[in-house]
């Protein structure tokens, strides 16, 4: 990582998580701190250069972990292995906290059935919003949202690349709200993508609407409540986008009428 006391942590906590790989004493010692301490028997993870998450996940567990770490390291007297000191505790708490969100993404695209580019832009938007810097941040923290946001913005910059993506983002039924834009920038992709179906789409639904019998028809079958389903369990995804679909249903403008107008 770009934040320098950040690899420090990493190198410190992998050094550890090392020892009790190697040495099945030590392996033995923790088990048993961990039975004292009323602390799941979790094997400690190491990360791997390759895998980011890997890291998320070994700093997780190190800090699940750390009391019976610090009890078992104490009881073998090893003086090569140093405990975290409490201001690198808290970094790790803020790594985890930060870096939430991405391993919710990675998780996410891992798991999904039919994952598209539909979903980079979106993706990229929520977590760009995660990195905002506020003023209860350390300033590791604000270096570490730097880095990540830096990094990120530099990732389909280009204006036809993003013009594709934005497309097939708004012809995914779960994003075709584009709630991640704009108005203008909303405006403008479905212009570009599909004017003649809006409109065609918009005169159909007024002749529906302006016949008797089709009125007639609607209001002779009354939704009940004893009819209606229970509301569906929301999934990781709505989870994770709720804040934004709320958003963007609340600043979309009326396509239709602002179609109709040009």
């Amino acid at each position: 990582m770009a934040v320098n006391q950040v690899s420090r942590l990493l190198g410190k906590i992998r050094r550890a998580v090392s020892f009790f790989h190697r040495s099945t004493t030590a392996a033995h010692v923790l088990e048993q701190k961990q039975e004292m301490l009323h602390l799941p028997k979790h094997r400690l993870i190491n990360d791997v250069a390759t895998r980011w998450n890997s890291s998320y996940e070994m700093v997780e567990r190190y800090l699940e972990q750390q009391s019976a770490v610090y009890s078992a390291l104490s009881a073998l007297k090893n003086k090569d292995i140093a405990n975290l000191t409490d201001q690198e505790v808290r970094v790790a708490e803020n790594v985890i906290e930060i870096m939430k969100p991405l391993k919710t993404v990675t998780t996410i695209l891992s798991t999904e059935t039919a994952p598209s580019v539909s979903m980079i832009l979106p993706l990229k938007t929520m977590i760009l919003k995660s990195m905002e810097q506020n003023d209860e941040d350390t300033p590791t923290v604000r270096e570490l949202k730097h880095a990540i946001r830096e990094n990120l913005q530099k990732r389909y910059s280009d204006a036809g690349l993003q013009d594709f993506l934005h497309k097939c983002t708004a012809l995914d039924p779960r994003f075709k709200t584009l709630p991640h834009l704009d108005c203008a920038s909303h405006l403008r992709i479905y212009e570009d993508l599909i004017i003649p179906e809006v409109l065609s789409g918009a005169e159909n639904v007024e002749t529906t609407e302006a016949s008797p019998a089709t009125t007639s028809q609607a209001t002779s079958l009354p939704a009940t409540a004893e009819s209606a389903p229970p509301p569906p369990k929301r999934s990781a995804m709505e989870e994770l986008f709720s804040p934004l679909f709320k958003r963007g249903q609340s600043n979309q403008p009326d396509l239709k009428q602002q179609l109709k107008d040009k």
